[in-house]
């Protein structure tokens, strides 16, 4: 099966950051949580992703792109949001890290790009200032709550054009930045280092839901 993008439209921030994109990796199967982590109700109004995009849009990044398997890709592609181009990975089996190939191939015109997993709806505007202020062009970026790394880390036009020329294979992305210089920032946001993998998460996190 080809690779499919769809483009649907968001509303952007009044700024918008015109160098910059998000990445939000989805094509998980969520075998632990049991039902697609895109789904998971952030609030009565919205899922993950709504949270996610809408975190992002409100930042203003110029590039909103999802990396989704089949069914996911069925359920959200009508979407009637602004600048988004969700990417189809036919092959969730091969892991994250082929569908962060994907996507990035599907950045157009920015100079970085976040890379946001679909398990930490938590992200907000404030958390991604301060990432997007100390960007680099010799290096990611990679925020860290008392000691501990946390999400999204910012990548720079060569990583990002590193990643769509390599044979990603069974590697994770940890491994893949291993190759390049690494920005350590402190943040004061304890939420960078929650992912949202198991029903247990889901009640410590989301109890009253």
């Amino acid at each position: 099966m080809p690779n499919k993008i769809v483009t649907l439209h968001i509303k952007q921030a009044k700024k918008m950051k015109t160098d910059c994109a998000v990445l939000i990796t989805a094509a998980g199967l969520s075998g632990r949580m049991g039902i697609s982590k895109a789904r998971l109700k952030w609030n009565e109004e919205m899922n993950f992703l709504e949270k996610l995009i809408h975190s992002y849009s409100s930042f203003g990044c110029s590039e909103i792109i999802v990396c989704m398997n089949e069914n996911d890709y069925q359920h959200f592609h009508s979407l009637s949001s602004a600048g988004l181009c969700i990417v189809l990975n036919p092959h969730p089996e091969l892991e994250r890290m082929y569908s962060i190939q994907l996507g990035l191939k599907a950045v157009k015109t920015s100079s970085f790009c976040f890379i946001q997993a679909i398990d930490n709806p938590f992200i907000d505007v404030n958390i991604l200032d301060g990432i997007y202020r100390q960007r680099a062009e010799d290096a990611y970026v990679s925020p860290g709550y008392q000691a501990k790394s946390g999400h999204p880390v910012l990548i720079n036009k060569t990583i990002i054009d590193y990643i769509c020329q390599i044979e990603v294979g069974t590697q994770h992305l940890n491994e893949v930045l291993k190759n390049f210089k690494r920005k350590n920032i402190s943040l004061d946001h304890p939420e960078i280092l929650i992912n949202i993998n198991s029903d247990v998460d889901l009640l410590k996190y989301f109890n009253s839901k």
